[in-house]
This record gives C-alpha cells, sequence and structure tokens, in this order.
C-alpha cells in the first residue's frame, strides 16, 4: 500500500493505493499522527487506488474521524470502488462519512 499525505492550509488531502490490510492500517495511523490535527477542518481522502479495505483499516478510519470531529471538523472519501462503496453503505459507515463513488 502507498500513501501520500498533502496538508493544505486546513485541509488535508489523502490519497491511497492498494490494499488496505492490517499492516497498511497501521502505517495509515502512522501517517495520520504526524497532521497537525487541531489546524485542520476537513480530511479529504481520495480512495481511487484502494483496491480493498479490512475491518483494521476502518477501524483506523473512525479513529482519525474521531479525532477530527473532536476539533470540528469532518472526513469525506472520494472515489471509491463501487464494491467497497456498497460495504460501507450496508454497515452504514456512509452515516459518519460523507462519501462518493468513483465516477
Amino acid at each position: 500500500m502507498e500513501i501520500t499525505v498533502s496538508p493544505q492550509g486546513q485541509e488535508a488531502r489523502i490519497e491511497v493505493f492498494g490494499s488496505i490490510d492490517e499492516r497498511g492500517a497501521e502505517e495509515m495511523k502512522r501517517r495520520f499522527l504526524e497532521l497537525d490535527l487541531p489546524a485542520i477542518k476537513e480530511v479529504v481522502f481520495d480512495f481511487r487506488g484502494v483496491t480493498f479495505i479490512g475491518s483494521a483499516g476502518i477501524g483506523k478510519l473512525l479513529l482519525l474521524y474521531k479525532n477530527v470531529a473532536a476539533q470540528g471538523g469532518k472526513v469525506r472519501i472520494d472515489n471509491m470502488s463501487k464494491d467497497i462503496y456498497t460495504m460501507f453503505k450496508v454497515v452504514k459507515l456512509d452515516k459518519i462519512f460523507s462519501i462518493s463513488p468513483a465516477k
């Protein structure tokens, strides 16, 4: 898995490529901790390159959401594959995250 984090003022853009398995989830968490979360109002994930996300990856997304929301911010996930989008809707994660499927 590859991850690119680009903080831009009050927004952080995170591009993820590959499979977010247990190891990938730990890498995501490590990269989240590098962000200045109190200064961030919105985190935007680009999931264009994500082929799989497991429970560990979802757990890390929820942890980030909790930390960002505590500061009054929000988390958005763009370009999610149809299969991952469907899974997020089934487990009601679309109620927590703003999600848009890939076009």
